[in-house]
């Protein structure tokens, strides 16, 4: 009887000894926090990577495409004095398209014959710029100016200035060429296709030089 007493002993303790030596090695296969194979299990996922190529692309306003032209002159010989700024403010819509406007004024002071002439104008305008390739443009610019003059004797009173108001279409082509990182100097041709009151030769051909930048 104590012969059955042990043997049944004896094999309780080896199943207990078996089945908890099974169960510690379960236990270990199960992975913890921060554990290796919870970053294998991380690093082998299937997500791509957002890269600038895919990134999505920004809509808006792109402050690179502005076009700013500063545009002043000053002019002096015997008995003349010219002053004039027209700066311009144009966007790149698009890469052959480029709307803009612009604001001018100029001052002229004349003396000739005891007679000093002096002359005001203001003006604004908007245009319009076509790429048909690279940096070679067309140009069309409807434009709208008040012109204020007065003329005196030197020795006598100042007298009141007229005025009267007038328009331009000028059109022309010209060239972007590259000074600068977003800088260009604009060089072209130009005429005015409309008469007005105070310029009757329509078609007559002028330069044109203009400096433009982005920013």
């Amino acid at each position: 009887m104590n012969n059955k007493i042990c043997k049944i002993l004896l094999a309780v303790l080896l199943f207990s000894a078996t089945s908890f030596s099974l169960l510690a090695q379960t236990e270990d296969d199960k992975p913890f926090a921060g554990s290796d194979k919870r970053k294998e299990n991380n690093s082998t996922t299937n997500e791509t990577p957002i890269t600038e190529e895919f990134a999505p692309k920004k809509s808006g306003f792109d402050k690179s495409k502005l076009r700013i032209g500063p545009n002043f002159g000053v002019g002096f010989t015997t008995g003349y004095t010219s002053i004039s700024l027209a700066p311009v403010v144009g966007y790149r819509l698009i890469k052959y398209f480029e709307p803009g406007i612009g604001v001018s004024y100029q001052f002229q002071n004349q003396t000739y014959s005891g007679i000093t002439s002096q002359a005001h104008t203001l003006g604004a305008n908007v245009y319009v710029k076509v790429y048909p390739y690279k940096e070679i443009f067309f140009y069309i610019s409807p434009q709208i100016y008040n012109f204020r003059f007065r003329e005196k004797y030197v020795s006598g009173p100042k007298q009141p200035y007229g005025s009267l108001t007038y328009g331009n279409v000028i059109v022309g082509i010209g060239y972007n060429v590259k000074v600068g990182n977003n800088s260009f100097l604009s060089l072209g041709l130009t005429s005015n296709i409309i008469k007005n009151q105070l310029y009757n030769n329509t078609y007559q051909i002028q330069p044109m030089i203009g400096f433009n930048f982005g920013l």
